[in-house]
């Protein structure tokens, strides 16, 4: 809104403006303001990187050893793309072709804040490191 100066119509004496000049807008609960602030500043994907990192612990077990979550795509075409690194061929070809289905509805199950579509995996031939940004 533009600002009333002294001896325009609108606002008070001085220019200043009242909280009556305003249109009044819709409130909206916190909680969504929030998340919006959160996904736009890429704070809210830190905790999904955790979230998913810890349902993909938790549903592969000790093979999540051998894997590192290399990051989350959010935007554009490939959105919704949980990237794994695995350091093992045979584990490759398993998560690839056996396990991809199952392990992608129990993200989906157990991710509630981050809608996984899909997961890739590539293949580096060395010890993964824990998944970065989790201790």
């Amino acid at each position: 809104m533009e600002r009333q100066g002294p001896g325009r119509s609108g606002g008070a004496p001085g220019g200043r403006l009242e909280a009556s000049d305003f249109a009044p807008e819709r409130a909206e609960p916190v909680g969504d303001v929030l998340r919006r602030w959160a996904a736009r500043t890429g704070i809210s994907r830190a905790s999904d990187r955790e979230r998913i990192w810890n349902a993909w612990q938790r549903l592969l077990g000790a093979e999540a050893a051998h894997t590192i979550l290399e990051g989350l795509r959010s935007r554009g075409p490939g959105a919704g793309v949980a990237m794994f690194v695995v350091d093992s061929s045979t584990l490759l070809s398993e998560l690839r072709s056996f396990r991809r289905q199952e392990l992608l509805e129990g993200l989906r199950r157990e991710v509630k804040t981050y809608f996984v579509q899909d997961l890739k995996f590539r293949l580096e031939k060395r010890r993964p490191r824990p998944c970065p940004g989790l201790r």
